[in-house]
């Protein structure tokens, strides 16, 4: 696999994903252009962390993965993560294990992409967490979206609260990894007004579930002015 990995360098030579500089993901000075987020505050009292602003690099890295599904451009987002579950206060060497939860999303959405673009996300953040802190991490999906809902980035605040209410639940299938003790975070991409994030952590308490956090790649400058 790496001979096969170093022929198909050689023949297609890695570049920057944004400047197409010779480069693997992203060169040194388009990363430098991702502002880190220094924001420290809570979503529906639960701790929350992000690990960049939503500005113009960063909006081109979702489009590249959540649209069309590019792994350099998820690469980068999971770095991403990992910085903002460094920040938050769980990481204190006292959680051993730990189940992530992916904010879903429609299945519309995923047959349209053809594929899971949170649980590839989240997939790509445990490799990370288990190499670099030595972690137990599974990716959980036990969140599902229950009814139709509308394009959030066309929404304003308040729109996108009555959009996401209770339009999330438990999959049934899934009740099997609710256990007593558990320790779980949520994972998102991006959060803009904290709505997705609102309604998760509504529908876990209700299922019994408080998670020890909630991290995104992204945060809008917007939420934390």
């Amino acid at each position: 696999m790496q001979n096969l990995r170093g022929i198909l360098e050689l023949l297609f030579p890695p570049t920057c994903l944004i400047c197409k500089s010779p480069e693997r993901d992203l060169c040194d000075s388009c990363r430098s252009q991702i502002t880190t987020s220094k924001f420290n505050g809570e979503i529906s009292g639960i701790e929350y962390r992000a690990g960049a602003l939503y500005e113009d690099i960063f909006s081109q890295l979702i489009l590249m993965a959540k649209e069309q599904n590019i792994s350099a451009a998820r690469n980068v987002l999971a770095d991403l993560l990992v910085a903002a579950y460094v920040q938050l206060n769980v990481h204190n060497g006292e959680v051993h294990s730990l189940g992530l939860i992916p904010i879903p999303s429609s299945k519309s959405a995923n047959r349209e992409r053809g594929f899971r673009h949170s649980y590839l996300l989240s997939t790509e953040l445990r490799n990370r967490l288990c190499t670099r802190f030595g972690l137990s991490v599974e990716v959980v999906e036990i969140l599902k979206v229950n009814r139709k809902i509308s394009d959030q980035s066309k929404l304003n605040k308040v729109e996108r609260g009555a959009n996401v209410h209770q339009a999330y639940s438990i999959s049934p299938d899934r009740r099997g990894f609710i256990q007593p003790g558990r320790n779980f975070v949520l994972v998102d991409d991006l959060v803009t007004t904290g709505s997705s994030m609102k309604e998760a952590i509504r529908c876990l308490r209700a299922a019994k579930i408080s998670p020890l956090g909630a991290i995104s790649a992204g945060v809008s400058p917007h939420l934390i002015s």
